[in-house]
């Protein structure tokens, strides 16, 4: 996950809320299990509101859960 903003006259779809995103407003980058050629534009907001509930790992806790997991 990363910040992004864009001047290129763009939408997307954000895929935690199914709602139009521009690409001039500030988002984020989500790219899951690290492939960014899935990469995918969100709303801040949603990003924010779903790492709250613990839903989204940051790249970090995704790779500790998968080196725990591969422990056992």
């Amino acid at each position: 996950m990363r910040p992004a903003q864009s001047l290129r006259p763009a939408s997307y779809v954000c895929p935690l809320c199914d709602g139009m995103l521009h690409a001039t407003s500030a988002h984020a980058l989500l790219a899951p299990e690290g492939d960014v050629s899935k990469r995918r534009h969100a709303h801040m907001d949603c990003v924010v509101a779903a790492r709250r509930r613990g839903e989204l790992p940051t790249e970090d806790e995704f790779r500790k859960s998968e080196k725990r997991r591969r422990g056992r």
